[in-house]
């Protein structure tokens, strides 16, 4: 079985990485093993949530909806939008812009090898005070316009469009949401009595200690 994943920063509470998995018990979505750099910065900085948006048998099905949600979150290093994602999706390597720091990494063959002091020497002088030009900059940008978009004359989904719109809605009206209102609200006097830890609450209402966290911090359910 096949699925599409999301990781939404409970800092912000927006998605920060589309992904996809196809083991059964969902590690891939739950791992944090070969995530990117970006990623890893992210989570270092804040807890994050971890939900799993379709699944299904078909696993050219969970590809597409990947595109379809990476293409409307957008990507930080193509159009400044909200993924960490360092491709469009669905093929792996689709969209990749490998940076210049990357070339010369890949261009070093240190499997297995001790690299040498002066190896690490050039790669270090190779960025130091290095500024990408507007004239890059542009040309990475022309580069993913019109029908050069891997997205271009496609169009999303009825299906994708009502799930985007259904997880933007507040409280109990957002179809993922586990709590009411009245759970909130329950939560946050329950903690203040001082007798319920984050993991006791987070064991009552069968959620993470990091959503108790982000509740009793009000950086979810602000509303109320």
């Amino acid at each position: 079985m096949a699925y599409l994943y999301r990781h939404i920063r409970l800092d912000k509470n927006i998605p920060f990485y589309i992904g996809i998995g196809i083991d059964s018990n969902y590690y891939r979505a739950n791992s944090k093993k070969s995530r990117n750099d970006h990623w890893n910065k992210i989570v270092n900085k804040t807890e994050y949530e971890v939900e799993i948006l379709f699944e299904h048998e078909d696993y050219n099905f969970i590809k597409e909806k990947e595109k379809e949600f990476i293409f409307l979150y957008g990507r930080k290093d193509t159009n400044n939008g909200m993924l960490v994602n360092k491709t469009d999706g669905g093929d792996g390597c689709l969209g990749l812009i490998h940076s210049d720091e990357a070339k010369l990494k890949m261009s070093i063959p240190n499997k297995g090898k001790i690299i040498s002091e002066e190896q690490k020497r050039k790669v270090s002088e190779f960025h130091k005070g290095k500024i990408v030009s507007k004239e890059t900059r542009l040309k990475m940008s022309e580069a993913r316009k019109g029908d050069k978009n891997s997205r271009y004359g496609k169009t999303i989904s009825e299906d994708t469009r009502n799930k985007m719109i259904s997880s933007a809605r507040r409280g109990s009206e957002n179809v993922t949401a586990k709590l009411s209102e009245n759970d909130v609200i329950s939560i946050r006097k329950m903690y203040k009595t001082k007798k319920y830890t984050y993991l006791k609450l987070a064991e009552i209402y069968a959620i993470s200690r990091s959503n108790i966290k982000s509740i009793l911090n009000r950086n979810t359910w602000k509303h109320i």
